[in-house]
């Protein structure tokens, strides 16, 4: 086993409270990969064999349609599990996830997982308020597509980066930005036309500004005061 898997898994905060024997069977069993931006890490025929834990960099799980256009689901950030996780009810089975710049995941065979919570009481736990929390963040998802219109759920996007990846600089908040126009309206349902012509407004307004690499929060209350809820 790997002291630095070992030492990764004691830091991620699913397995904080766990003990030392259980954290040593997850290392025995795990394993640390490193992926170049956009290399896949899964696709749907791989999600069955490993569970997955980030620990660098940014990963993006998407599906597509039937029309061949990527829908995507999330963004995780480091410290999350992902793939085909136990107690969901299944809406992974068409997920692909990719990485967004270099990451560091390890991963571990799903039924080798299963095996070690069916056996720690403590690990089972842990994994079902996960995989709760997972499923309230995605009914809130599922709630702001249908419910908001384009421009709230554009800020709501970027108030959640700003809580998963922004660093507080005096006043303003730094992202670094790793999606593309596309991608936003991807992830937010809308089209790539109507996400630059929302990003240009919020930055005439002077509440944000971005760039290539990064997207600045100038004026956190005044970007919350432009959310405008609307039933669709």
């Amino acid at each position: 086993m790997s002291d630095n898997i070992l030492w990764y898994l004691e830091k991620f905060n699913l397995f904080e409270k766990l003990g030392m024997s259980c954290l040593s069977e997850l290392g025995k069993k795990s394993s640390m990969v490193k992926y170049k931006k956009s290399d896949a890490i899964f696709i749907p025929d791989e999600l069955q064999k490993n569970i997955f834990f980030l620990k660098k960099g940014k990963v993006k799980v998407s599906t597509y349609n039937k029309e061949g256009e990527e829908l995507i689901k999330t963004i995780l950030k480091p410290g999350e599990m992902f793939g085909k996780l136990p107690y969901s009810p299944g809406s992974e089975d068409n997920d692909y996830a990719f990485a967004m710049e270099e990451c560091t995941v390890c991963f571990m065979p799903s039924d080798e997982f299963e095996k070690l919570i069916q056996t720690d009481a403590g690990l089972s736990a842990e994994v079902m308020k996960f995989v709760g929390m997972r499923l309230q963040k995605l009914e809130r998802r599922v709630e702001r597509l249908s419910f908001k219109d384009s421009k709230s759920r554009l800020i709501e996007m970027i108030l959640d980066f700003k809580e998963d990846f922004g660093k507080r600089v005096g006043d303003e908040y730094f992202i670094e930005q790793t999606l593309s126009h596309k991608e936003i309206a991807s992830l937010i349902a809308t089209s790539r036309q109507t996400v630059t012509k929302l990003l240009n407004e919020l930055r005439e307004k002077e509440l944000i500004d971005f760039n290539r690499k990064k997207l600045i929060i100038r004026d956190y209350k005044g970007l919350k005061a432009e959310l405008v809820y609307k039933v669709m």
